[in-house]
Order: C-alpha cells, then sequence, then structure tokens
C-alpha cells in the first residue's frame, strides 16, 4: 500500500468514526478530485444501515442530486435510496430505470424510518418544521452553497456534515456583495467558513490526497490554491506519449507533456482583446487537432488506450469564448466538451485546454482575479493541462492595484487571494520553464478556411 493510499484511508476512518462517536457537526474540506462524492456516500450507507438513522443528502444541482443517487443505488445493495424532487422534473433514464431509487416529490412521502433521502438544497428548504426529520445531514459540495441557505435547512437535522473543495468558485448570490466584503456574515460566505466562525471548535477534517491530480499538478495548485491544505496527489502513473514525432517549435508545448511537464502554457503576442480572442481560439483548437493528428496514447494508472475528443475538454470564463471555441470544432471534434468554469465544477477529463481568464484584458476585474474561477480551470485534468493566453499577464499582475483605498493583502480579502493566486501561478510557470511561445503556420486557422 503507497504512503498516499494510507493517509487517505486514515482520513476516510476518521470521517466515518466522528459519526459513531456523536459529534454534531464536522467540515471536511478536499482538493480536487479526492473522492469527495464517494465520501458522502460511505456516510450515508453507515448512518442509515449501521447505525439505524434517517440521512438526508443535500446536494447543490439537480444533477449532482441524480449523481449520488446513481452511486448509491449501484452500491447499496437492494437497500432502498430515496430522491426528493419536484414534480415534472425531467429525471435522466437510467434514474427512472434503476429499482433500488425511489421517487418522491411530497414532503409527506419522506420516510419516517432509516434510511437515505437525496435532494438539492432548494428543494429541502421548503420544509418547514419545528423538528428535526431526520439524524444526520450531509452537504455535498458544501462549499457552494451559501450560509444563508444552509440556515434554511440546519433544523432539519441535529448533525451536520458538511464536506466540500474550499478552492472552488464562491457561492453565487444574486445581490451586489460589495458592502459585504471581508464581513464574515455576509451572503456570499460558503456555509462550512460561517459555521466555523461562529463555532471555532468545530472539529475540522481534510482528505489528504488528490486521485484526480498527478504530481506535477499539484505541485503547483497546491501552493496556489491550498496553502492551508497539503495534499498529495494518489497517482503516479500518468504520461502521454505520440507515434507521429512533434515538429519543433510548432510541437514544443504538446512534447513538453511526453517529457513530464504535464501543465504548461502557450502565449500568444501581447494584444488587447476584449472577452473573445479569435487567435486564441484558433490555436487553442488547433493544437486540439494537432494533438489528435499525431496519434497520441495515453497511460491513466495502467490503462493505455488511444485519446479520443471524448477525453479533451476546453475551459473558458465567459460564454462568448466558449462559443468563440465551439464555432471552430467541427462535427469531428463534437465530442470536445467546452464549457465555462462555473460548469466545469465536479468535471474531469484527460487532457483539459484552458483560455487564461486575464488573457487580452486591459483591466483585471474580481471576476477574473477569483481564485476559485483559475482553481477550477487548472484542475480538470488527469494528465495534462495546456494554458492559452496573451503575453504580459505577468506585467499585468505587477501592476494591479485594487479598488477603493485599501492596499492587497491587508485583509482576508478574496481579490487579494486571487491576485496572489494568479501570480503564484505565472511565477511558478515561468521560473519552471513551462512558457512556451505560439508558433504559426501548422494549422490553417478558421478565418484561412473560410477564404479558401
Amino acid at each position: 500500500m503507497t504512503a498516499p493510499q494510507i493517509l487517505a484511508d486514515d482520513a476516510l476512518s476518521q470521517i466515518l468514526e466522528s459519526q459513531w462517536q456523536g459529534i454534531p457537526a464536522v467540515v471536511l474540506r478536499s482538493p480536487p478530485g479526492a473522492g469527495k462524492t464517494g465520501v458522502a456516500q460511505r456516510l450515508a450507507l453507515q448512518s442509515a444501515r449501521l447505525l439505524d438513522q434517517r440521512c438526508m443528502v443535500v446536494t447543490q444541482t439537480n444533477e449532482q442530486a441524480f449523481d449520488v443517487a446513481r452511486r448509491l443505488g449501484r452500491n447499496a445493495d437492494g437497500y432502498p435510496i430515496h430522491l426528493y424532487a419536484r414534480k415534472g422534473l425531467d429525471l435522466p433514464a437510467d434514474v427512472r430505470a434503476d429499482s433500488n431509487i425511489r421517487i418522491i416529490h411530497d414532503f409527506g412521502h419522506i420516510p419516517r424510518d432509516p434510511g437515505i433521502t437525496i435532494g438539492n438544497a432548494a428543494k429541502w428548504s421548503w420544509i418547514a418544521t419545528g423538528e428535526p426529520m431526520f439524524d444526520l445531514q450531509i452537504v455535498d459540495e458544501a462549499f457552494q452553497l451559501p450560509d444563508y441557505r444552509f440556515q434554511l435547512i440546519a433544523n432539519l437535522a441535529p448533525h451536520h456534515v458538511l464536506i466540500g473543495d474550499p478552492g472552488q468558485i464562491d457561492p453565487f448570490v444574486n445581490c451586489e456583495i460589495e458592502r459585504w466584503r471581508c464581513n464574515p456574515s455576509g451572503p456570499q460566505v460558503s456555509s462550512p467558513a460561517a459555521l466555523i466562525n461562529r463555532h471555532p471548535s468545530i472539529m475540522q477534517l481534510a482528505l489528504p490526497v488528490s486521485r484526480r491530480l498527478n504530481v506535477d499538478t499539484v505541485r503547483l495548485v497546491q501552493p496556489a490554491f491550498y496553502p492551508d491544505l497539503p495534499f498529495e496527489a494518489m497517482s503516479r502513473d500518468r504520461e502521454l506519449r505520440f507515434d507521429v514525432a512533434g515538429v519543433m517549435p510548432f510541437d514544443a508545448a504538446l512534447d513538453a507533456v511526453v517529457s513530464g511537464s504535464q501543465i504548461v502554457m502557450v502565449e500568444l503576442p501581447p494584444q488587447l482583446t476584449g472577452e473573445r480572442d479569435e487567435e486564441i481560439a484558433d490555436e487553442l483548437v488547433g493544437s486540439i487537432r494537432r494533438l489528435l493528428m499525431r496519434q497520441a496514447w495515453v497511460s491513466d494508472d495502467g490503462v493505455v488506450s488511444r485519446v479520443t475528443p471524448g477525453m479533451i475538454g476546453v475551459v473558458c470564463a465567459h460564454v462568448s469564448q466558449v462559443n468563440a471555441v465551439r464555432e471552430r470544432l467541427g462535427r469531428d471534434l463534437s465530442a470536445v466538451f467546452v464549457e465555462t468554469a462555473n460548469r466545469y465544477q465536479g468535471i474531469e477529463r484527460a487532457f483539459m485546454f484552458v483560455h487564461h481568464p486575464l488573457s487580452g484584458r486591459a483591466d483585471a476585474t474580481a471576476f477574473h482575479l477569483d481564485a476559485g474561477r483559475l482553481c477550477v480551470m487548472l484542475s480538470r485534468h488527469r494528465v495534462a493541462c495546456w494554458i492559452f493566453g496573451r503575453q504580459g499577464i505577468a506585467q499585468q499582475l505587477t501592476r494591479y492595484a485594487p479598488i477603493g483605498d485599501r492596499a492587497l493583502g491587508i485583509d482576508d480579502d478574496p481579490e487579494y487571494r486571487g491576485w496572489r493566486a494568479h501570480l503564484t501561478v505565472m511565477s511558478w510557470l515561468a521560473n519552471a520553464g513551462r512558457l512556451y511561445p505560439a508558433v504559426y503556420g501548422m494549422v490553417e486557422s478558421t478565418s484561412d478556411r473560410a477564404a479558401s
């Protein structure tokens, strides 16, 4: 058994034991790809089957609820799993067909016997009761749940386990939050952070490994986004190789991954472009085509397979950037998954291509500096990640001054955390020799093909 596996097993044992001890609240922090939903599943099954408890699982979206229901349905050995969903919701066919998953729509149909009921936070918040209905409440992806919404459902159970990734994008709220900047009780504060602020002695545990990220990526992601959450890579056996040799310098960024640099950046000449950058979209899609044209093979934890479009993802900050990439992919690359960082949370691919959020901008707004957004972008891959952006991002960060009369770093400011994370990433890439200039000529641009 490897050292990371031992660490992971010890952490899981601590979490499971906390429920046998009757600890009222636990916050479990997790790095990207640590298997936190699997932990939620183990906790739920232990609660219902071994402790004879009524367990509720809270998710943030319907899709997450479906995923948890599928996993529990597969592993419950016939034990009934209840999915609490609104009437008329379009359920996936496999969820409807699973005999272990029972769909309930009304408050009155929630089982009163020991069991597991899954639902999203919005659905749970409509229940008005003065008495707890469950023994244990498990909140999956808890750092995406704002505290004010947690307060609406916290009374449904006397015991709580909040599981999530503190490096993800902050909870979305439909109001201006500048007035609550650095306020620990603001509506933008995540439920685990607010709970810890109110109860500093609460039990806090951490998953010390990432099953998704490789060793090389952890060396960047951990200090940049998780300075107070040390973790290791579980896997040390992932690599890329090509049947077709590269042509230098055009293939330098692709071949860098073969040499062990599993996260690199391709830089285009400096230019102010706004959100949509046609040249970056051309370069990014051209690199995807080049990856496939060179007949790439991937070894992922001992499983060797030919690289296909379905293994590739593209993540951008803006919908306009997503559309620019999709327009260039064509039917043969339709399986490449292209989305914004918000929609990429909880999703992984073997290979990721990233449009840097600060590329081509004259300013650095709080949205583009957000540490959680960049963390999501740089932590979706299992094997390799290529970042695409304009030269000058590091200089832009060096010149950056915050809005208002405060200085960077004077308090626990999300803007400062984002600035620090971006600067750490760019410095690490530069010092490690991971910056590669874009070289034109190997792949026709979309406009060239249209003209011909």
